[in-house]
């Protein structure tokens, strides 16, 4: 029984680190889910750094996503500066910018020189320089030139056009030259049968001149004291306002200076159409045709 008990003690204290194992590991397996639940619940409450250590790198952007990352990055510089562009240099009564336009300062006022030039000639702009001119007046900086068409300038004698850019050529000045008048040579005088010479080629103005009412007034300016007489023409039938300012000059050709606007439009650009009729006068020729 010793022999047994001592064997079996041996078997038992054999067995005993065998079993002191066993139950070591199934005293720890406990505290590895626990360690493991531990770790879970600190990962969702505050990153590790061995996460972020451990995180993939973003991915690589392929070239047609750079490609148009490049091209928006390029639009988006490009568009405030097209916004800020000046309307488009265009003429014939379209929407029309100037080297002057407004939006960029205060609007300002040049000197146009007229040249004049016989009807053959047409579909040119710029006028011509102060030692050849045959007029003048003032045009604003927020304006915009137009070349008169072969019959504006044949049939109508429109020498020069001007447009307030984004009226779309409603409100407008243009100068008119007319040849001595009649058959047999004689010159133009500055009364009515004058203001119907030109209004023969304007047939809105024609118009207006019969339906609405007419203020005129003569004035002597230039260091020559030659004669203009003005009118102020309103409220026609056309709903648009003029004013025209004619002259005779030594040569017995009738020019005319005509502005033109909607009545509304008129009110509110009064004072600009006021100084570019004042402004208007012609200079002395060696001939009519030249």
């Amino acid at each position: 029984m010793l022999a047994i008990a001592s064997t079996v003690g041996g078997v038992a204290a054999r067995a005993s680190p065998a079993s002191f194992r066993k139950s070591s590991a199934r005293a720890r397996s406990p505290a590895v889910v626990v360690v493991a639940r531990a770790t879970g619940s600190s990962r969702s409450s505050t990153p590790s750094s061995s996460s972020e250590t451990d995180a993939a790198p973003p991915p690589t952007p392929s070239r047609r996503e750079t490609l148009a990352l490049s091209l928006a990055t390029a639009t988006a510089a490009i568009l405030p500066a097209l916004a800020r562009a000046n309307p488009a240099l265009a003429a014939y009564g379209v929407d029309a910018g100037s080297a002057g336009d407004a939006s960029s300062g205060p609007v300002t006022f040049a000197t146009f020189y007229g040249a004049a030039s016989p009807p053959a000639t047409y579909g040119y702009l710029g006028g011509t320089t102060p030692d050849k001119a045959k007029y003048s007046y003032d045009v604003p900086s927020d304006w915009v030139e137009e070349a008169p068409s072969k019959v504006e300038k044949g049939a109508g004698g429109q020498d020069s056009r001007w447009v307030k850019s984004g009226s779309r050529g409603a409100v407008r000045a243009v100068c008119l030259t007319l040849n001595r008048a009649g058959e047999d040579g004689a010159a133009f005088d500055l009364t009515d049968k004058a203001l119907n010479a030109i209004a023969g080629a304007d047939a809105k103005l024609q118009e207006a001149i019969t339906t609405g009412e007419i203020k005129r007034s003569v004035t002597k300016s230039g260091a020559d004291a030659r004669e203009y007489a003005s009118f102020d023409i309103s409220g026609g039938a056309t709903g648009s306002s003029y004013g025209v300012k004619i002259t005779v000059d030594n040569t017995g050709r009738l020019f005319a200076f005509v502005v033109s606007a909607p009545d509304r439009a008129y009110a509110a650009e009064r004072a600009t159409l006021g100084r570019m009729l004042d402004s208007f006068r012609t200079y002395d020729s060696a001939s009519q045709f030249v």
